[in-house]
């Protein structure tokens, strides 16, 4: 039986580290909204599409941090 997919509202806040409530302030829309996008998984098209994109932000700027480490530890080496 195949797993349920999360919620990309939950998603989206466990990423961010971030409470429903904080994430409709970024999104400047009422809690209440968040909370029926949870509950019955009709999100909007365009919301979807903005929270992929968050999703899709987050993951590059955490590769990006990895790549920076990774320069710093070559230069590194480069210096001994």
């Amino acid at each position: 039986m195949a797993e349920k997919e999360e919620n990309l509202i939950k998603k989206v806040c466990k990423e961010y580290e971030i409470t429903q409530t904080e994430l409709a302030k970024r999104l400047e829309i009422p809690r209440g909204t968040i909370g029926r996008w949870v509950s019955n998984r009709n999100i909007p098209r365009g919301v979807t599409i903005a929270l992929n994109l968050m999703l899709e932000n987050k993951e590059l700027k955490d590769k990006l941090v990895a790549l920076k480490l990774f320069k710093e530890a070559i230069r590194a080496l480069d210096d001994i």
